[in-house]
């Protein structure tokens, strides 16, 4: 009976962390196209332009299509924790952990 308790606490607390995983990739991705859309309509290079207006247009077109894609890559492996979770799918679920390391393995190595 515990066992099934704590098996029932866990698959719960897998669906709220892959609950804020998803929000927070959904939250990131509008704030990156935002941003993209927010720079393009106000920063436009004129005669008065500042050299740091010109490094900000010229740095940001590169990171806000790769911050696009990972956030688009990041929903899809939230949304793959959670179906592996509702289905109780092994291989969901392998592919859901595979997924994390490789994201955390990566956040490991830019963050160095």
């Amino acid at each position: 009976m515990a066992r099934e308790d704590s098996v029932k606490c866990l698959r719960c607390l897998l669906y709220a962390l892959n609950l804020l995983f998803w929000l927070m990739s959904i939250s990131v991705l509008a704030v990156s196209a935002w941003m993209r859309d927010y720079l393009n309509n106000v920063l436009t290079l004129t005669a008065e332009t500042r050299v740091e207006e010109a490094v900000i247009l010229t740095y940001f077109p590169v990171v806000h299509p790769v911050m696009i894609a990972v956030c688009c890559f990041l929903i899809i492996v939230g949304m793959l924790g959670y179906c592996g979770t509702v289905k109780r799918n092994l291989l969901l679920l392998a592919w859901y952990f595979g997924s994390l390391l490789v994201i955390f393995c990566v956040e490991l190595a830019c963050g160095v």
